[in-house]
C-alpha cells in the first residue's frame, strides 16, 4: 500500500469517469448521535475537507458496468455509506438514507496530462466528499486501453485508514465477479456508534491519562520545538514522503527490535524520540497514537471510523536499544489506558483545552496484515489542508517501511522538521544495520 497525498499523486493519463448516487429521496432521522471522532471532525469542517481515497489498478479497458455494480454492492454492505449528517442549532444530526441506489454515469473527460487528471480528481473529491453531503463520497475511475485505475474517496467521518484497505479489497473482488454474499459478514458502523459506553470516574486507567497530561490541564501534546507559528495560527500543509527501509532492511530492523523483546512500532517510536532529542526537543517524547476499536468479529471487515487514541511518553535518555525496550513497555501500558472511552475520559478530567487544531501524533500500520494486499498498485491518498503541528504516519508493506509526515509550511518548521526526520531515518537505518548481524535467515542483500 502506497501512502501519499493528493498533491503528490500523478496518475497515468486517461479518461476520468465518475458516477452520481441517486435514490428515492427518503431519509430517516436517526436517534444515534455522531461518534466522538465524527463530532470533532464535523466541528472543524469549516477549515476544509478532510477525505481519504482508495486507488488500485486493474487490467483495461475499464468494465464500467462491473464497476458500477461493485460500487452499489459496497454501499449496500456498509451502513456508514448510507448515512449522512445535517447541521442543526444543537449540533450535527445523523440521517439514514436509502440502501437502494442507482448510479448515474457522468460523461468522461479525456486527460492527456497526469497532473491535469490529478487536479480533476482533486476537485471532484473536494466537491463530493463534503462533511454534510448527502452521499459524502466520490465513486470514480480512470479508463485506459491497457489498464484502468479504480479510485474512490470518502469524507473522513465515514472511514479510517483500515477502511481504505477494506474498500480496495472488496472492490477488487466485486469488480472481478465475486458474489457479495461470499464476502465476510460485516456490522454497521452506525450500530457501533449506538453501543452503550461503560465508564466509571474511578476507573484506574484514568490515572494513566492524568499522569500523561500532568498539571497543565487536558492539553493535547504538541511537537516540542517552535514551528514558526503564532498561537492560534496555521499555515498551508507541507508534506514529506520517504521510503526509509526496503523489505529486507525492515526485516533486519524487526530482528533488532526483537532483541529488546519489542516490535516495529516500538522501534519507530524510539527512533522518533531519538530524533526529537537530536534536534534539541528534549529526551522525553510525548505524543498520541491511534489504535483501532475493531474488537468484535462483526467490525473486522466493516467500513467506518473505528479508532481511538492512546497517550505514550517515550524516554530517550539512554542508547537506542534501551529506548526501544522502554517504548515497548510504554506502548503496552498506553494500549490499556487507551481502552477507556475517550470522550468520557476527557470530560472527567476537566474537558479538552485545544491550543492547536492538530495534535502531535505518530501512527503505524502494517498493511501486510490488512485486506487489499493482493490489489495491484494499491494506494491510500489523503487530502491536503492547513497544519499547525507535526503528524507522522509510518506504514509497512511488502516493499518495506515508509513515512509520511505533515507539518506547517513555514521556514522555521522546515528548518526543524526536516533535520528531525533525517535523524529518525538515520536511527532506523542504524537499528536495521544492527539487525543484520542478528539475522539467521538467508541473505536479503539483493532486496535492498
Amino acid at each position: 500500500m502506497r501512502v501519499t497525498t493528493v498533491d503528490r499523486y500523478v496518475p497515468e493519463p486517461g479518461t476520468f469517469v465518475h458516477w452520481t448516487v441517486r435514490d428515492d429521496g427518503t431519509s430517516i432521522d436517526s436517534p444515534i448521535p455522531p461518534s466522538f471522532n465524527q463530532l470533532v471532525h464535523l466541528a472543524g469542517s469549516e477549515a476544509g475537507n478532510t477525505w481519504l481515497a482508495a486507488a488500485f489498478e486493474v487490467s483495461g479497458p475499464l468494465d464500467r458496468v462491473a464497476l458500477a455494480d461493485a460500487y452499489r454492492a459496497l454501499i449496500a454492505r456498509h451502513g456508514t455509506l448510507r448515512s449522512s449528517f445535517v447541521p442543526t442549532s444543537t449540533g450535527p444530526r445523523r440521517v439514514l438514507r436509502s440502501a437502494a441506489v442507482r448510479l448515474a454515469e457522468q460523461p468522461g473527460a479525456v486527460h492527456h496530462s497526469g497532473a491535469a487528471l490529478r487536479d480533476t480528481l482533486w476537485r471532484h473529491c473536494n466537491d463530493r466528499c463534503a462533511p454534510f453531503a448527502e452521499r459524502a463520497y466520490l465513486l470514480a475511475a480512470i479508463d485506459r486501453p491497457d489498464t484502468a485505475t479504480i479510485v474512490c474517496a470518502f469524507d473522513h467521518a465515514h472511514v479510517d485508514a483500515y477502511s481504505i484497505a477494506i474498500v480496495i479489497e472488496e472492490l477488487r473482488l466485486l469488480y472481478h465477479g465475486a458474489d457479495p454474499e461470499t464476502l465476510p459478514p460485516v456490522g454497521d458502523f452506525v450500530d457501533h456508534c449506538a453501543e452503550p459506553v461503560e465508564f466509571r470516574d474511578d476507573d484506574p486507567r484514568l490515572d494513566g491519562w492524568r499522569e500523561f497530561f500532568g498539571d497543565q490541564g487536558v492539553v493535547p501534546p504538541s511537537f516540542p520545538l517552535d514551528l514558526g507559528l503564532a498561537p492560534g495560527s496555521s499555515a498551508p500543509q507541507a508534506v514529506e514522503l520517504r521510503r526509509i527501509l526496503s523489505a529486507g532492511t525492515t526485516m533486519d530492523f524487526e530482528n533488532y527490535c526483537r532483541t529488546a523483546d519489542s516490535g516495529v512500532f516500538a522501534g519507530v517510536l524510539a527512533a522518533t524520540a531519538h530524533g526529537i532529542r537530536a534536534v534539541g526537543g528534549g529526551d522525553r517524547a510525548r505524543l498520541l497514537f491511534p489504535m483501532h476499536t475493531r474488537h468484535e468479529p462483526r467490525w473486522q471487515h466493516a467500513v467506518g471510523w473505528f479508532t481511538t487514541n492512546a497517550p505514550v511518553t517515550v524516554d530517550a535518555t539512554g542508547e537506542l536499544t534501551q529506548t526501544v525496550s522502554h517504548a515497548q513497555h510504554a506502548v503496552r501500558a498506553a494500549i490499556e489506558v487507551g481502552t477507556v472511552p475517550l470522550a468520557e475520559t476527557l470530560h472527567a478530567l476537566g474537558g479538552l483545552r485545544l491550543r492547536r487544531a492538530d495534535i502531535f501524533m505518530v501512527s503505524y500500520i502494517d498493511y501486510r496484515r490488512l485486506p487489499g494486499a493482493e490489489a495491484r498498485d494499491a494506494t491510500h491518498i489523503s487530502n491536503t489542508s492547513s497544519a499547525d503541528d507535526v503528524q507522522i504516519w509510518f506504514s509497512r508493506d511488502d516493499n518495506g517501511l515508509s513515512l509520511r509526515a505533515r507539518y506547517p509550511a513555514t521556514a522555521r518548521a522546515r528548518a526543524v522538521v526536516l533535520p528531525f526526520l533525517d535523524e529518525v531515518e538515520q536511527t532506523l537505518r542504524a537499528g536495521a544495520a544492527r539487525g543484520v548481524l542478528l539475522s539467521t535467515g538467508p541473505s536479503t542483500a539483493d532486496s535492498r
